[in-house]
């Protein structure tokens, strides 16, 4: 009979490393982060960062327990004394305790280090934590009285608990500085129910796990079988082969997910089905781009346009003109070159090149743009503007990843196609070109002068920018903001959380500054990255220097901090429509002010309260038209049924006739059989 390991069973110390780790890194997954959560997001966060925290040390006191194993001086668990593999089992995990310290010491975090270095001080830590669990859970076994030689007693829930409640101390001692940072937004989550969703969430991704290890075994036994060597040789080939199939499967699910998202963004909306009159936008009359190919939000965008009366009535003073938009969708032309050769088109056909100002737009992933910051900006300049936008994408943002590089590459030529045109017009005939992008469009527009700097922009002939939600990646901003390069003016570039920010500097400074970056310091968009697997972020520095919507409490920890951010960036693009605020991702409440001030428009503080109040306005407005469609559509759909419904009813009533006629033989048609 095969003998057992002190990995095997519900006691045994594999199983028990991890549940120990598990349950002492529980309290953290409910600290305050930089959004308020609910509760099923609690849940997730809990039982994602569980599931990690117990599959990691699980893994690694597997390897312990095979080194135990071997430094017993067997090969195999049916050759060896169980109590000397419990002993060199503890005495690994203590040398790995020692080791895993050693690690974090040598390659503790020191500014602008590479992520191969973090992730080999992340690893240690997770060495040091599972020697440490491991041999709090060998000593306590040994020391309890037990039947049998393998003493293998479920040790490791209690001894993690015994960690947990000292944790969950602390936890709350520190977040006394932060009580009242959400005000009466703070969420009321239960503990107790999120704590019960996280481990159900945590134990359906541990049933997923053993799926997997099921696999990965079946396939290891086949390969020993046919090659007559050893399971244990093929292990990682059954993993390989077991996480090919999951990977597989998740693409496939991914890519039909994606296909009916880009068909839902290409479908006519009830609000927005007739094309639009104005011969000064997209799909208009004369326009070269087909009204059914601008999608969704191309479409929305065109058909919103400020009216003339509209901007006399909040400028109070005559509209110089009507404001000109151009909106090419993904649909619009089969390549990114005829996409660009449309645009010129356009702004040849609406005489935008004749404007005094030209703003030309990154749309977000779904091809959303930003209706406070063209609006604000054909408000201030009473109509007599151009906006320029060139779609990349039909999916949401985080699900547009794998085109920015595509996003990134067609704003460049845009950008490149609209200067060298400029430059064969006389310089008082040149409009003033600006840029404007939001989150995905931020990166997209930034990166397109990566490793330019700010000369870049000067040479392109860029006058004034503006990104609102710059997500983490961008690294033309990294270049900028962090990195001594002799193509950046520093005077010219500048990142603010707020336009108080802004206001603070001097005159001098104000003048010279001509890009600008908006960041809220709890936006979860600028914040998240693979690296918060392997380091603390900048954000998470001593608590005295945190801005102040950044808990002073919340302490980084991998992979608790990533699965936290990760909701946390979901969490900060929730907007309510008409309700304008500076959080999160929500960008709204003083974007008008940066657009007058970044693009040098005129307008006073008291056009300015009229703008806002107008944006507000129309923001409602806009949403009572989709609301209204939508009801139409739902009543249509319900009268549908309803008369479907009847015509069944109908059809049962008539149906004894029928039946009656074919009684006397007949096939129901008046035909005798």
């Amino acid at each position: 009979m095969k003998r057992s390991s002190p990995g095997a069973g519900i006691g045994g110390r594999t199983q028990q490393a991890g549940t120990a780790v598990a349950a002492t890194m529980m309290p953290l997954t409910f600290q305050r982060t930089l959004m308020p959560k609910s509760m099923i997001d609690q849940a997730l966060i809990t039982g994602i960062a569980g599931a990690l925290n117990y599959g990691v040390p699980a893994l690694i006191q597997d390897t312990v327990e095979a080194v135990a194993l071997r430094a017993s001086g067997a090969a195999s668990p049916d050759e060896v004394d169980l109590r000397t593999w419990r002993r060199a089992s503890c005495a690994v995990d203590l040398a790995a305790i020692g080791l895993g310290l050693l690690g974090q010491w040598r390659y503790r975090q020191i500014p602008g280090e590479r992520l191969p270095r973090g992730g080999l001080r992340a690893a240690s830590w997770w060495i040091t934590a599972t020697g440490l669990a491991g041999a709090l859970v060998g000593v306590t076994q040994e020391v309890l009285p037990s039947a049998g030689e393998d003493r293998s007693l479920p040790v490791g829930l209690p001894v993690g608990m015994a960690l947990a409640a000292v944790n969950e101390f602390r936890r709350r001692r520190w977040e006394t500085a932060d009580e009242g940072l959400f005000g009466e937004e703070d969420t009321q989550t239960s503990a107790a129910k999120s704590l019960a969703m996280g481990i159900g969430v945590g134990v359906a991704l541990n049933v997923a796990a053993t799926g997997e290890r099921v696999v990965a075994t079946g396939v290891s036994r086949v390969l020993a079988r046919i090659t007559a060597g050893s399971e244990r040789v093929f292990r990682p080939v059954g993993h390989a082969v077991a996480l090919s199939l999951v990977g597989a499967a998740i693409y496939e699910l991914i890519r039909r997910a994606d296909r009916k998202i880009e068909a839902g963004a290409e479908t006519l909306e009830d609000a927005f089905s007739a094309a639009p009159s104005s011969l000064l936008v997209s799909g208009g009359p004369g326009s070269h781009v087909s009204w059914e190919t601008l999608s969704r939000q191309g479409r929305r965008n065109v058909s919103t346009v400020l009216s003339t009366e509209l901007i006399e009535s909040v400028m109070g003073k005559p509209a110089v003109a009507e404001p000109i938009r151009i909106f090419v969708g993904l649909e619009s032309a089969p390549t990114q070159a005829d996409r660009i050769d449309l645009v010129m088109r356009e702004i040849e056909r609406t005489g935008a090149f004749d404007r005094p100002l030209l703003m030309v737009i990154s749309p977000t992933g779904t091809g959303y743009v930003n209706y406070v910051a063209v609006e604000a900006a054909e408000f201030m300049s009473l109509g007599n503007m151009a906006s320029v936008t060139m779609q990349y994408s039909l999916r949401p943002s985080p699900l547009s990843l794998d085109r920015v590089a595509d996003g990134r590459q067609q704003y460049r030529a845009l950008i490149d196609a609209i200067s060298n045109e400029l430059r064969e017009r006389p310089v008082k005939k040149r409009p003033r070109l600006v840029l404007f992008g939001e989150s995905l469009g931020a990166w997209t527009s930034q990166d397109a002068f990566e490793h330019r700097g700010t000369q870049g922009l000067i040479n392109a002939g860029v006058d004034r920018a503006i990104w609102i939600g710059s997500p983490y990646m961008s690294k033309w901003k990294e270049e900028t903001l962090k990195s001594d390069r002799p193509d950046v003016d520093r005077a010219l570039v500048g990142r603010f959380n707020d336009f108080g920010q802004l206001e603070a500097l001097g005159p001098e400074a104000r003048k010279k500054l001509r890009y600008v970056m908006i960041t809220h310091d709890n936006d979860a968009v600028a914040h998240f990255g693979l690296d918060l697997l392997v380091r603390a972020p900048d954000w998470l520095g001593p608590a005295e220097t945190r801005p102040a919507t950044v808990p002073k409490a919340e302490q980084w920890r991998t992979p608790t901090t990533f699965v936290q951010t990760l909701v946390d960036m979901k969490n900060a693009a929730n907007v309510i429509p008409g309700q304008f605020e500076a959080k999160g991702h929500d960008y709204r409440k003083d974007l008008a002010r940066f657009v007058r001030e970044v693009y040098a428009l005129p307008a006073t503080d008291a056009h300015l309260a009229g703008i806002e109040g107008a944006l507000r306005a129309n923001e409602l407005e806009r949403k009572a038209i989709l609301d209204a469609a939508k009801e139409k559509a739902k009543a249509a759909k319900d009268a549908e049924k309803a008369a479907a419904e009847e015509a069944k009813e109908a059809a049962k009533k008539v149906s004894p006739s029928r039946a009656g006629k074919t009684e006397g033989g007949g096939d129901g048609n008046g035909r005798a059989g």
